[in-house]
């Protein structure tokens, strides 16, 4: 089976520093019966994925702004082994994008701009074909805009040199749009970084600058800031990748790469504050908040994606950057809010946030991800778990299918469900399978988790899995 596949190693060395369990409950939280049993049930889920090393980071669960779980897991710094904190401060990538919209709405309030004027209007030196891009366009998705962070080289090369956001934008002057402006939607970072650009053209200050006195200081959030990577913050994680079965920092990013798309780092109280700021009326007004949170056709407001899951509203936004992944839900007409901060890239933030919403509502979780098969066939191949044991990965349909590979394993096939587009885990819980990727998506490696038990290889190739697998091991070169 493929546990005894998981258990031939001859000694283990887990990643995380022993079991990855809660740091703290929220203080003076009162916990009545049916909270408890909410509370129970998802520090079970957590656990299982903490302990399975999938998920390092925090988590919170609040209604009207009052915790009902809060816990923070694995470390924040693997070198010193300092844990992970509910106060811990996380990269929250592309959930920037709706602080971003926020500020651009006040400018709209004040009058200083319209949010169907022209971008070039405050900004002459762009290309003449995109004339016809309006704010509103920038801010849902619909202005044709390529993605910045798509062109070769963005993520070892480009990504790494410091610019200011219209420096960045520039990039892309001599690059086709997608569609002519307004009449397609794809997302694109590229129009939040122009959209920064634009505010720090309106205002005369900086995004940050900006962004701090007219949104951020206004909704009492004393932790969210700027991820400047050069600069000293306290309690702040560090971001990890997977790299051939070992844990590496993130690669490197410019502190003004992710500009208005995606360089805050927040807090979970932080998030949950937002959310009661925002949604009371104290930031923006009743008409800025209906626009914010308008479907234009794509399930996209401005700044939020628009949706229902277990029959509710749902606004929300993940994020994923260098090292860290994250999601907030935010259900208005309960007023709950879900929070997960992550501080590796293998965490599947969307599908933990799901699955404590099912939880809280008495729900079926219903969390299966949408991996295209493009992305499903980088997997599919060999990876080598042990001295003499091979992960075969095959792709059937719109699944992975996992089977161990070995000396009369006799392993069954094994579909796996996508948590996120890198974790994958069995229907029934009890396996796990984390793709360790390279900045241009091929994968080189795999970490497993079954019944306590973590394993990591790196990708091979057909010929050494036929030989790793052969009957006659005596044969195999030393080491291999």
């Amino acid at each position: 089976m493929l546990s005894r596949l998981l258990a031939c190693v001859c000694a283990l060395s887990m990643l995380f520093a022993g079991p990855a369990g809660a740091q703290e409950r929220a203080p003076g939280m009162a916990i009545g019966g049916e909270t408890e049993a909410f509370t129970r049930k998802a520090a079970a889920l957590m656990d299982s994925h903490a302990e399975g090393g999938v998920f390092s980071g925090a988590v919170i669960v609040a209604r009207d702004g009052i915790p009902l779980f809060r816990r923070a897991y694995g470390l924040a710094d693997r070198e010193w082994a300092v844990p992970n904190t509910p106060d811990t401060l996380f990269r929250i990538g592309s959930i920037t994008k709706q602080f971003t919209a926020a500020a651009i709405l006040k400018l709209a309030e004040a009058g200083s701009l319209s949010l169907d004027d022209p971008a070039i209007r405050y900004l002459p030196e762009l290309p003449p074909a995109w004339a016809p891009m309006t704010i509103r366009m920038l801010l849902n998705h619909s202005s044709g805009l390529p993605n910045v962070t798509a062109l070769p080289g963005y993520a070892t090369q480009l990504g790494r040199i410091e610019r200011s956001p219209m420096e960045t934008v520039a990039l892309l002057h001599n690059e086709d749009l997608l569609f002519p402006p307004g009449t397609g939607h794809e997302y694109s970072n590229t129009g939040y970084i122009l959209l920064a650009g634009l505010i720090e053209r309106v205002t005369g200050q900086s995004f940050a600058g900006y962004l701090t006195d007219a949104v951020l200081a206004p909704a009492g959030l004393t932790a969210t800031r700027d991820a400047d990577p050069g600069a000293i913050i306290p309690r702040r994680a560090t971001g990890y990748r997977r790299e051939a079965g070992e844990w590496r920092h993130a690669l490197p990013l410019a502190a003004s790469a992710p500009s208005g798309a995606g360089m805050l780092a927040s807090t979970l109280d932080d998030l949950v504050a937002w959310d009661r700021a925002l949604f009371s009326g104290r930031i923006l007004s009743d008409e800025s908040r209906r626009a914010m949170v308008t479907d234009y056709g794509h399930g996209y407001g401005l700044g939020w994606y628009i949706g229902t899951a277990y029959g509710r509203r749902l606004w929300s936004h993940g994020g994923f950057i260098s090292g860290f992944s994250a999601i907030k839900d935010s259900y208005p007409d309960l007023g709950l809010t879900i929070v997960v901060l992550g501080n590796t890239e293998i965490v599947p933030a969307q599908a933990l946030s799901r699955e404590l919403a099912a939880l809280y509502l008495g729900e079926p979780a219903r969390t299966e991800i949408s991996v295209g098969r493009t992305v499903l066939d980088r997997y599919v191949g060999f990876y080598r778990t042990g001295p003499r044991s091979v992960l075969g990965i095959t792709r059937d349909g719109d699944r992975l299918v996992a089977q161990g590979l070995g000396q009369g394993s006799g392993d069954p096939r094994i579909s796996l469900t996508a948590e996120s587009d890198r974790a994958f885990v069995a229907r029934d819980g009890a396996i796990r399978v984390a793709f360790d990727i390279e900045p241009d998506g091929r994968p080189t490696g795999v970490m497993i988790h079954r019944d306590g038990i973590e394993r990591a290889g790196p990708r091979i190739d057909r010929a050494i899995a036929r030989r790793i697998t052969a009957r006659r091991f005596t044969r195999l070169p030393p080491g291999r």
